[in-house]
């Protein structure tokens, strides 16, 4: 059986990425960190990172999913991922 992980994150780079998330727009500082975060989990094996960081975040996984397409648009993300 899979051992479920959580991404290896600090309640510090959590406050980041919700203080990075303020504002009535989404920033390309959020959008980095949080592929730089999402990617690494990804990276360490955590099984949908998008679930976790939707929790951390406060807001619908579907939300983070988003945002990561966003990323990737943006140049955000490594561009060998699928």
């Amino acid at each position: 059986m899979t051992e479920l992980r959580a991404p290896r994150i600090t309640t510090a780079q959590i406050a980041e990425l919700r203080s990075l998330r303020e504002g009535p727009r989404v920033t390309k500082a959020f959008l980095a960190r949080l592929a730089e975060h999402y990617v690494k989990a990804e990276n360490e094996g955590v099984l949908n990172p998008a679930r976790h960081f939707a929790d951390y975040l406060g807001v619908q996984r579907q939300t983070v999913l988003t945002y990561m397409r966003m990323a990737r648009r943006g140049g955000l993300t490594p561009k060998n991922r699928p």
